[in-house]
């Protein structure tokens, strides 16, 4: 009995040995079942899938696209298509450069030459772009030139008869160029449970030593971020369990601990309530430095601004009649004339008489003189009030003492501007009483943070104040916050708000901010590069520049005009249009792009167009946008949409840059989701050549 079985499975293998294998179980060696990263010139870059929609196949796919598969095996034959069109969609593990696409034709019984191919391309695989229509295919291996295309996939597409088609092979050449790929470990340190879980506005700095270059030297990295969920998130699907925003947080990463172990955030908390690190308290109310700023007036730095007559933040008022305001503009300078909008929002607040004076050293002062001054007259637009010309003064300091009010409540004035004798423009701080009433729009102030640098174990931002006054989100100013770093820790605790004349409105009904990027340049030339943004038709790049030893004193400030520097902010150049609120500027020193000027941003701040602009200068001329990334989570996310792209030169190794870009949704119910809300990041990486 034994040998009748044994005899029945030898004739059951001899036959089932001489049958040919179905097409798609074509079996193929494996030479390597390594991951593999394609990463030089003229190498094969890898298909990790391939998808065919809508047709009817014979042949085993993933033999097909198998990085080891010798060409003149496993061949594919498209049979039938629900659609008038085959479709043939291969994906790459990256957004790679195509140097070329070597596609061999099927030559044989089994199925029909196909003629002519259409080629199109992606970077997110759900948008695509024509690259070539009908090419003909007159060879059996066509070699079809991509000069260098930046594609996460490629789709080709050709007729479907009744005919069946097949092709032998496809593979693709990298060209010299970028490879962008998504950093996963990074996207998903940021997708966290418990505490902090989620945020806007990332920025990153070295902490150890302040430098910025790329592959510096460091131990501990800081993040400052804007808007911030704390509370809790459940793992298994992602929705918040609980969580309150709160304006602004803190992150750290320790470059020593593992990676799943190297980040931890800062907030502040109010018993068991979670607070914003930098509250809008300073920036808020009646202050003395609202004289200084902009708010309210038509026009920045010019004596024919006219000034608004809503209170709102933008003058000053003191329930102390007898009273002081004291400027100090930070170095001495040879004064030319003051003008005064008298307190407009209530007239008869106004100051009456005062007495100005001058000092080189805050301690000894001499009296210029003493001045009568008129009513506002309550007017939406206000005019100054009165204009005081100096006569050969030099003076760091200017007090002006209120002698008498129109009121025996309250004294306040509206603006001041202090311009020197060549008719420029001067900043400073000031420093007064004043009352602590806040108007109801002022209840909704809060800080978000721009970007900033480290000097010296002194940490510098650039925080935007928002107020939401029938329009969301407005932004009032641009200010500047000053902290120690304490064994490599912000040391918020200790943090000083300081004015700055950074948010201008010119003459073109446009306004300028500027922190959206600050370079550390002094390695090169000296300087620390500022950039900002001008709104008007879009966003433009403009950029200013100061020494470090300058960075409080802005009167020393200069901005580029296109051709000179110039101490006249409003005649800022605009550089490259369509950047976004946040963005970058960093020096490459080497690699592909030595020695030249990368400005990193999302195009018109919300497409979803990851690019770079390179400059032989940290002012340009920037180049042609390169588009290197499509974010996806408008398609993934229920409306969701991506913003402000940056680099992280602290965080980037020469050859291999980290990027950054923010995920927000548009239907506030939707933020019940935490994959909407943390940063995503992409990896530039250098082909070898």
């Amino acid at each position: 009995m034994k040998k009748i079985v044994f005899m029945f499975i030898l004739v059951l293998f001899l036959v089932l040995s001489s049958c040919t294998r179905p097409e798609q179980e074509e079996e193929i060696i494996i030479e390597d079942d390594g991951t593999v990263f394609t990463q030089t010139a003229q190498e094969k870059i890898p298909v990790t899938h391939i998808n065919i929609p809508h047709s009817t196949t014979k042949g085993n796919l993933d033999n097909f696209i198998n990085y080891w598969k010798p060409i003149d095996i496993n061949p594919i034959f498209f049979e039938t298509s629900l659609i008038k069109t085959h479709q043939l969609i291969l994906i790459f593990d990256a957004v790679y450069p195509i140097d070329m696409m070597i596609f061999t034709s099927y030559v044989g019984d089994r199925a029909e030459t196909i003629p002519t191919i259409s080629i199109d391309t992606s970077l997110n695989l759900y948008n695509y772009s024509r690259y070539q229509t009908n090419y003909e295919l007159s060879e059996v291996t066509n070699t079809i030139n991509f000069g260098g295309t930046m594609a996460k996939s490629v789709r080709i597409t050709f007729a479907a008869d009744d005919q069946v088609k097949g092709i032998q092979d496809i593979h693709f050449k990298l060209s010299p160029g970028i490879i962008v790929q998504e950093d996963d470990a990074w996207s998903k340190t940021f997708l966290r449970y418990e505490g902090w879980t989620g945020a806007d506005g990332i920025f990153s700095f070295n902490l150890t030593n302040g430098d910025t270059r790329i592959g510096a030297e460091k131990d501990q990295v800081g993040f400052i971020f804007s808007d911030t969920f704390v509370g809790k998130v459940y793992p298994h699907n992602h929705l918040r369990q609980s969580g309150i925003i709160i304006n602004n947080s803190l992150g750290y990463m320790n470059q020593h601990l593992p990676f799943d172990q190297a980040f931890t955030f800062d907030y502040n908390m109010a018993d068991i309530t979670p607070k914003s690190i930098f509250e809008p308290t300073p920036y808020i109310g009646s202050r003395p430095r609202n004289l200084l700023d902009n708010e309210g007036l038509s026009i920045t730095r010019s004596k024919n601004a006219l000034l608004t007559n809503q209170k709102e933040g933008a003058m000053w008022l003191s329930d102390e009649i007898e009273t002081e305001l004291t400027i100090d503009l930070m170095s001495t300078h040879q004064l030319g004339s003051l003008n005064i909008w008298n307190y407009n929002a209530n007239p008869n607040y106004g100051v009456k008489k005062f007495e100005l004076s001058s000092s080189l050293d805050k301690t000894t002062w001499t009296t210029i003189d003493t001045f009568d001054i008129e009513k506002a007259l309550g007017s939406a637009q206000e005019p100054y009030t009165i204009e005081i010309s100096f006569n050969q003064v030099d003076a760091r300091y200017l007090k002006l003492t209120v002698l008498e009010s129109y009121s025996q409540s309250y004294t306040g004035l509206g603006k001041i501007m202090i311009f020197d004798e060549q008719d420029n423009f001067l900043f400073g701080e000031i420093e007064g009483s004043y009352e602590t009433s806040i108007e109801p729009n002022e209840n909704s102030a809060r800080l978000w943070l721009q970007d900033g640098i480290v000097l010296n174990d002194t940490f510098y931002v650039f925080p935007i104040l928002i107020k939401d006054d029938g329009e969301i989100f407005k932004v009032h100013n641009v200010s500047m916050i000053k902290m120690p770093i304490v064994d490599e820790k912000f040391d918020h605790q200790n943090a000083t708000y300081l004015n700055a004349p950074l948010m201008v409105k010119t003459s073109d009904s446009g306004v300028m901010y500027f922190g959206a990027g600050l370079m550390n340049n002094t390695h090169v030339d000296g300087y620390i590069y500022i950039y900002g943004y001008k709104d008007l038709d879009g966003r433009k790049l403009v950029v200013g520049r100061f020494l470090p030893e300058d960075i409080e004193n802005f009167n020393q400030w200069t901005y580029f005009d296109g051709e000179n520097w110039t101490s006249l902010i409003e005649n800022a150049k605009t550089l490259k249009d369509g950047v976004s609120p946040e963005l970058s500027v960093t020096y490459i020193e080497s690699g592909k792009f030595a020695g030249k000027y990368m400005l990193v941003v999302m195009e018109n701040s919300t497409s979803g167009r990851i690019s770079y602009a390179l400059s032989d200068t940290p002012y340009g001329q920037f180049g042609d946008y390169v588009q290197i990334y499509q974010t996806t989570e408008s398609q993934t996310l229920r409306g969701g949409f991506t913003y402000n792209a940056k680099m992280h030169p602290v965080l980037s190794e020469p050859g291999n840059y980290l990027i950054s870009y923010n995920v927000n949704t548009l239907i506030t119910g939707a933020l019940s989701d935490a994959n909407i809300y943390y940063p995503r990041f992409i990896r530039i990486i250098e082909v070898n050549e």
